[in-house]
């Protein structure tokens, strides 16, 4: 995979046609299947995670890599004979948030992960240098707290006065096949890789043993998913969004969007009310649905507060990325976006936290799982410690320590183990501190 041009640095060819499709934004690649050969896919095989459950077939990421060379070519073999077909989707059933509903998740075959990563990444090259800079999920480089960052950045030097929240319903069950090919065509002219990537669209789920067809959406679960959604939304919405839509206004718009969770902030509350409309009637077109409980418009600004208390209420809040996001004021009394883990995101958290440790406390000795536990809570301080949020990380690790003490208390019917002995055990063994990681705030610019 890699070239060598008149003694120049080497490069691989996913750079050349990185570098391609950024110099030539016009410019559609004809020749992209045969990229996927076996040393190709070897790479992609070593991007899978070792521990995750198994598709279909039952066969695991480390039975698949114990004959690696050999399956590979195999695999290649039937890609070139266009005898591969994807093995449909296997379904299994997760705990939703806090609630007691369940949300399906879909994992393909071993095989089929290889291919997705390949294809994912090929499919990155061509399209990240053009994908716009109102989307920040599933990129390189790019995640939630720059989202975060925008949103600060967006409300807190412009004039913003109204958010729109929009909420897409079942994003994911409901794309449409046909007009998400016609996306990918607008870059893609190879046969046989757009071949692939409606066999992956269409491979199917399998259901308690029975087969169900996948008329539309992209497959949950898929490694491609995200990466054909990013597409898709670039597309019908994003480009859209910036090219035209934003002409029509009366004032300052901008975008964000985190994958299909997007808000828009506006200057006016015409703007904002024409912007809804016309998004919902963008995304019909596309086979896609608002869903009305969750899509509003809400006054959200330096002057919310003020004109809320004229009323004789609170400004509104609003949610994003699992956070809440409020009118708030710096030391200096000047506005600024303030922000705390949404209470629905801490119950779910909470929730998932004493689940695990119910189900770990007597399946291994404390030593084995506390280093997991250690990890659990340093991963929900990597996420929701943000400015503003020191309150709501503190509490989720206070009650944490106290599940981990009640379940530990709970391991014999004596329930002798007291808390003096457990302060004690976390002076031995500590365990990480709530902290702020991301700094998000932006300094307002004069208006």
């Amino acid at each position: 995979m890699t070239v060598h041009r008149n003694g120049e640095t080497p490069v691989t060819k996913l750079e050349l046609i990185a570098r391609q499709a950024r110099q030539e934004p016009r410019s559609r690649f004809t020749s992209l299947a045969h990229l996927l050969d076996e040393v190709f896919l070897a790479q992609s095989y070593q991007e899978l995670k070792k521990n995750k459950a198994s598709g279909v077939d039952g066969v695991s990421v480390e039975e698949y890599g114990r004959n690696l060379k050999e399956n590979l070519k195999n695999l290649v073999e039937r890609m070139k004979a266009k005898r591969y077909w994807p093995q449909p989707v296997r379904r299994v059933y997760i705990p939703k948030g806090s609630s007691d509903k369940l949300r399906p998740l879909g994992i393909p075959a071993v095989e089929d992960k290889i291919v997705q990563v390949g294809m994912t990444r090929i499919l990155q090259a061509i399209y990240e240098g053009g994908f716009l800079d109102v989307s920040y999920g599933y990129r390189p480089g790019r995640g939630c707290h720059q989202a975060l960052k925008a949103l600060d950045i967006a409300v807190m030097a412009n004039p913003v006065s109204f958010v729109v929240e929009v909420d897409i319903k079942g994003f994911f069950d409901h794309v449409d096949h046909k007009w998400l090919m016609e996306c990918l065509r607008q870059r893609v002219s190879d046969p046989n890789f757009l071949s692939l990537v409606w066999r992956n669209l269409k491979a199917g789920v399998l259901d308690e043993g029975k087969r169900q067809e996948t008329e539309e959406g992209t497959p949950q679960g898929s490694i491609l998913s995200p990466c054909l959604s990013n597409v898709y939304l670039h597309y019908i919405l994003d480009l859209w969004f910036e090219k035209k839509l934003k002409k029509t206004l009366r004032g300052h718009a901008e975008l964000i969007r985190y994958c299909d969770d997007f808000v828009i902030c506006a200057q006016y509350r015409s703007d904002a009310e024409g912007l809804l409309a016309e998004i919902k009637a963008r995304l019909a077109k596309f086979g896609l649905e608002v869903a009305a409980e969750k899509t509003r418009i809400i006054e959200f600004g330096r002057f919310a507060k003020a004109n809320a208390e004229k009323r004789g209420g609170k400004p509104e809040t609003f949610d994003f990325l699992g956070f809440t996001h409020y009118c708030s004021k710096t030391l200096k009394g000047k506005f600024m976006v303030g922000r705390k883990t949404s209470d629905k995101r801490f119950r779910a958290k909470l929730k998932a936290m004493n689940m695990w440790l119910k189900a770990v406390r007597n399946a291994a000795p404390l030593k084995q799982w506390w280093s997991t536990l250690k990890a659990k809570l340093e991963g929900h301080y990597r996420y929701y410690g943000v400015t503003g949020n020191a309150k709501s990380v503190h509490r989720y690790s206070h009650w944490s320590r106290r599940l981990v003490y009640k379940w530990i208390n709970r391991r014999s019917q004596k329930r002798s183990y007291t808390w003096e002995a457990f302060e004690h055990y976390l002076e031995l063994h500590p365990l990480p501190k709530s902290r702020i990681v991301h700094h998000l705030y932006h300094a307002p610019a004069a208006l």
